[in-house]
């Protein structure tokens, strides 16, 4: 077996890093018989990956075999809350422990956070490490299909540069936590934020949910209504993250005539909040 060496993950690196979780996500497609999800635009994830390996250093984290890229770690804290956001190992390395050691780097970074967030995808080795990690375990579904034209609900509008005390206060809400400068970065990878004075905020990529949160799920319904009726004609749209305390979204989306599947998992430890109403997002959590 030859030696795999951990070292600190570069912005420079991003192109690398991006290109290995394709192809561990194909193959983890492939080995369940599905299809892979779309891929997403190289640009958003390259910006994606440059900030986190600069705004957490301490959570971005590289394996390396022979000069070639093998694994690697994201993990960011925010206001005392921590988050896996990508933790991926090329097909051709795994079961050897690289994955292992690279979420031990990327846990040491929340040491002290006050509550743990990972979006898990269906990989059985990662539902296992993320559990016995310590974390709670809720499995979570994904709706997805072109929703039924609807109307689009007033009082919606895009995020202004005013709203920072509102997205701030919605996350605090939901999570214990605001996105601070992490929506900035959604919007610069290509997302249309939007917001409902007083009520939250959502993130979407034509129609594809990339974050969303509100005081109560009145807004958050208004706030979906208004993502999927952004979505372009006859094109597919996805509300993925669904847990059982978000029947609010489920509701919303079976009326749109979206169906579900179930889809990963959501893992919590600590304080995070209610984390109702309230999607995630997969990049920054």
């Amino acid at each position: 077996m030859r030696a795999v060496e951990l070292r600190p993950l570069l912005p420079e690196d991003a192109p690398a890093v991006h290109d290995l979780a394709m192809a561990a996500f194909e193959d983890l497609a492939r080995r369940a018989g599905e299809p892979p999800h779309p891929p997403p635009d190289p640009a958003a994830a390259h910006l994606r990956i440059r900030r986190l390996a600069t705004t957490d250093p301490g959570g971005a984290w590289a394996a390396v075999e022979d000069g070639a890229l093998a694994g690697a770690a994201l993990a960011l804290v925010r206001e005392g809350l921590w988050g896996l956001s990508l933790l991926v190992v090329h097909p051709r390395v795994q079961s050897r422990g690289i994955g292992r050691a690279l979420l031990a780097r990327a846990l040491a970074h929340g040491d002290g956070a006050r509550g743990h967030v990972i979006l898990a995808s269906d990989d059985a080795r990662a539902l296992r490490a993320y559990a016995r990690a310590g974390l709670t375990f809720h499995p979570t579904a994904r709706a997805e299909g072109v929703p039924r034209a609807l109307a689009a609900p007033s009082g919606v509008r895009l995020m202004e540069a005013g709203d920072r005390a509102l997205t701030d206060a919605v996350g605090r809400h939901v999570r214990g936590a605001a996105h601070g400068d992490d929506l900035d970065a959604l919007r610069a990878g290509g997302a249309e934020v939007l917001v409902l004075p007083d009520g939250g905020y959502a993130a979407h990529n034509q129609g594809d949910v990339r974050l969303l949160a509100a005081f109560d799920a009145l807004a958050a319904r208004t706030l979906l209504r208004a993502v999927l009726a952004r979505a372009p004609a006859g094109r597919s749209a996805a509300v993925p993250w669904l847990t059982g305390d978000q029947a609010w979204a489920v509701d919303v989306a079976l009326d749109a005539g979206l169906e579900l599947r179930l889809e990963g998992a959501l893992f919590l430890s600590g304080e995070t909040g209610p984390f109702t109403p309230y999607l995630p997002s997969g990049a920054y959590l």
